[in-house]
């Protein structure tokens, strides 16, 4: 079994990640009309440094417990970034080309592919190079493809578990809003759960 080993290079690329995390987040907020937030520097500087402290209890933990935890906190790391890179950047051109709101469908439709587009490149690299460090892959475009593949099923199946369990909001006494939040969670971790096993075994194989 191959030695797990944390290099400074781990430690940055967490930092990094965490960063585009809370570069992005205040834009998100602003998106859903949250007007009070810390001060920019500040969620940066918290996330970059959450990010890192992450990567090290992975680290502790591959080394005491399982190698695949040290992969996991980083898969974890990308993922954040990723999603604020997917929901920050469409936040980000509603917000420049739609301040007043009325956005046209096309429009949004337009917004959603390239936020979906770009995280999507973002995610493959991060994973590839760093989460998974598959640097042996001859034909770029197929392991691409693959990933895609692995995301287009993650994301159809973020859909189904989130709809089934928001159909059961009848079997609880939680406000709908809750519950709906909730139905996001389940489908999240649902999501993460078969993308990291995807992007490992199918993907990133080695």
């Amino acid at each position: 079994m191959t030695s797990i080993k944390l290099t400074k290079k781990d430690i940055f690329f967490a930092g990094i990640n965490g960063s585009i995390f809370g570069l992005l987040l205040p834009v998100v907020m602003k998106s859903f009309n949250v007007s009070n937030q810390p001060p920019y520097i500040l969620m940066v500087v918290f996330f970059a440094v959450l990010a890192m402290v992450g990567v090290l209890i992975g680290y502790f933990l591959a080394k005491k417990i399982k190698p695949f935890f040290f992969q996991l906190t980083k898969f974890g790391a990308t993922g954040a970034a990723n999603f604020a890179v997917d929901i920050g950047i469409l936040a980000l051109l509603v917000i420049i080309f739609y301040p007043h709101g009325d956005i046209p469908t096309i429009s949004f439709a337009i917004f959603k592919s390239t936020s979906f587009v770009l995280a999507t490149i973002n995610s493959y690299v991060w994973n590839k190079y760093w989460s998974f460090q598959d640097k042996e892959s001859s034909d770029i475009l197929q392991e691409f493809g693959k990933f895609v593949l692995v995301s287009s099923v993650g994301l159809v199946l973020n859909v189904i578990v989130a709809t089934i369990v928001k159909s059961l909001h009848g079997l609880t006494s939680l406000d709908p809003k809750t519950w709906a939040a909730i139905s996001a969670m389940v489908a999240s971790v649902a999501v993460l759960t078969w993308n990291f096993i995807g992007y490992k075994f199918l993907v990133f194989k080695k």
